[in-house]
């Protein structure tokens, strides 16, 4: 038997459920004789090829088979996909061999699975667990796939068909009747607590990490464990029962309860007076819309990034001066709700490495930066203000990073050259750009977020006469790029007709009128949003965003009424879902 004081027993931090009660896929068909199959593509490069030879090979087979060409996004339209269900019998889904493509498609595929048409997705190896907890998070599992060696996206047209035709077999099996959905081995059921033993105390502690890191439930630092005391405390600063939901978090689709959140704070040593924070950060990634799938999953280096306003962040003392990004002991209570947001998005989202974080090189800036904004010292109105609150509300907003460039400027002339000169820095490409249609239907999103400090804010608003939003559009209107630049980038978009008719004639002008012509970076002036922080010394931080920022009141309420701020919505499993 133990010695007394060498044995924990923790919570898991995993949610009871994902996505709502599963539904089963649809019923197969008896033979493909007769039948119309709908070839859905995203638009992701090679998929048309894989999907057409497949149509090839299946049409050696049956000879009364029809097939429809469907050429969608990410995710495809509702009138797209109900199209096809209306004119087809069943559907083969390509490409899925990229984080958010993968999990887009396995979207599309349910939603057409829940309309009665059997459906098989063509993914690559690699994105096997994407496909699956995909399907969980929209409430089916057991999906239909088949998996080639490859990402489509690396190859030739030779060998999209060479890796493809193997599969074709396998293909027509998991559209006819006799055969079940792919299974992988998904996480166990989440257990009501876990227990450790050891011989001392500091062997306790490294046990309960070993076997929590294992699991990868944490974030590569030493976890605090979340004991039903420590739980409870948290629990403590909410207005709610344990129970209550916060959110159905993605972009696994798990359900955040007051309890689930506080289990995830424990572990990264939150107070209680810090659950608000967590809990409307978490929301505020959670009720963004459109769903940031894409951000999340995307095998691109995005992350997201919380800002902190009004009397909550002196007052829990969220660090938005000097040096607050990055460590020590200044930012202890932004580090604190960081990891928090981290670990329930890992562990209630299912924002695992390799099953729903599919990011090739990955960031830094995926351990989530949390800061304040230096409200103190800006000569501006606070960012939450210009989102439609008073000062005095506590509010937190997310923004979708995509990258960080340093503004080291030496000294500046006037407020004039000044301005200039930051705008000069914002540049550059971000992700396929505002042009394409690959990101749906409707507005890009595509912006830009910058870090002003206070000795470069002031003398631009004060000598300078600058409003927030008048520099805004003048960094809209000074940051422009040859179209030469902004293209290149996406040429196989062009050949493959994934760009927007309107900016068709950026592809018509000559290589020298290219070199020539400019525009801006991004879609809309006030995508440019301008946050006064750190202290001091005049350097600034510019990051591109993927998608629009989201802004969420601070309360010790679960589930605060939502509408407020730039971007509430539903959070419940059919909103997550779309």
């Amino acid at each position: 038997m133990a010695a007394p004081g060498t044995s924990i027993e923790v919570l898991d931090p995993r949610p009871n459920q994902h996505g709502g009660p599963p539904v089963k896929t649809a019923p197969r068909l008896d033979s493909l004789e007769g039948r119309t199959i709908g070839l859905l593509w995203n638009g992701k490069a090679m998929g048309d090829v894989a999907l057409r030879r497949t149509a090839e090979l299946i049409s050696e087979r049956y000879s009364d088979v029809k097939f429809k060409f469907y050429s969608g996004s990410m995710p495809c339209s509702p009138e797209l996909l109900d199209q096809l269900v209306e004119e087809c019998d069943a559907a083969i889904g390509c490409t899925a061999d990229c984080g958010s493509c993968t999990s887009w498609m396995t979207h599309d595929c349910v939603q057409i699975e829940r309309k009665g048409l059997p459906t098989v997705i063509i993914a690559s190896h690699g994105f096997e667990h994407d496909v699956e907890v995909s399907a969980r998070a929209f409430a089916m599992p057991d999906p239909f796939y088949v998996v080639v060696p490859q990402v489509y996206n690396n190859l030739t047209e030779e060998q999209a068909v060479a890796q493809t035709e193997p599969k074709v077999e396998e293909v027509m099996a998991k559209l006819t009747v006799g055969e079940t959905g792919t299974r992988l081995s998904l996480d166990s059921q989440p257990l009501p607590s876990w227990s450790y033993q050891a011989s001392d105390p500091t062997s306790l502690l490294l046990e309960f990490n070993r076997d929590f890191m294992s699991r990868d439930w944490g974030d590569g630092y030493p976890l605090w464990p979340p004991t039903r005391r420590a739980v409870d405390a948290l629990i403590e600063g909410v207005d709610g029962n344990p129970d209550d939901l916060v959110c159905m978090l993605p972009p696994g689709n798990g359900e955040a309860t007051v309890e689930k959140v506080a289990v995830n704070a424990a572990m990264a040593g939150c107070r209680p007076e810090e659950m608000p924070v967590v809990m409307a950060a978490l929301r505020a990634i959670a009720n963004i819309r459109p769903v940031p799938r894409g951000a999340l999953m995307s095998t691109s280096a995005y992350a997201p990034l919380i800002l902190v306003n009004g009397p909550i962040a002196k007052r829990l003392g969220i660090n938005g001066g000097r040096t607050c990004l990055g460590p020590g002991k200044q930012n202890e209570v932004n580090i604190r709700i960081s990891r928090a947001v981290v670990f329930c998005l890992k562990n209630i989202g299912s924002w695992y490495p390799g099953v729903m974080d599919l990011d090739t090189i990955g960031s830094t800036r995926k351990h989530i930066v949390v800061v304040a904004e230096n409200e103190e010292e800006s000569p501006w109105e606070p960012y939450h203000v210009s989102q439609g609150y008073r000062a005095t509300d506590d509010v937190a907003t997310v923004f979708w990073t995509s990258g960080e460039w340093d503004i080291s400027i030496q000294g500046h002339t006037d407020p004039q050259q000044l301005a200039r000169a930051i705008a000069s820095f914002s540049g550059g490409n971000n992700s396929s750009g505002y042009f394409t249609n690959l990101g749906g239907s409707g507005e890009s999103g595509l912006g830009r977020l910058l870090f002003l400090a206070p000795p470069h804010a002031q003398p631009l608003a004060r000598e300078g006469g600058f409003s927030k939003a008048g520099l805004e559009k003048f960094m809209y209107y000074h940051g422009a790029e040859p179209v030469t630049r902004m293209i290149e980038p996406v040429r196989k978009l062009h050949r493959d007709g994934k760009i927007k008719p309107e900016w068709e004639w950026l592809f018509q002008l000559s290589d020298e009128a290219a070199r020539h012509t400019t525009m801006p970076v991004i879609e809309k002036p006030e995508w440019y949003s301008i946050v006064v922080v750190g202290s001091v010394r005049a350097k600034d931080l510019l990051m591109p965003t993927r998608q629009k920022p989201n802004s969420e009141p601070i309360t010790t309420t679960p589930q605060p009424a939502g509408g407020h701020g730039s971007g509430a919505g539903p959070s419940n499993a059919q909103g997550a879902m779309r």
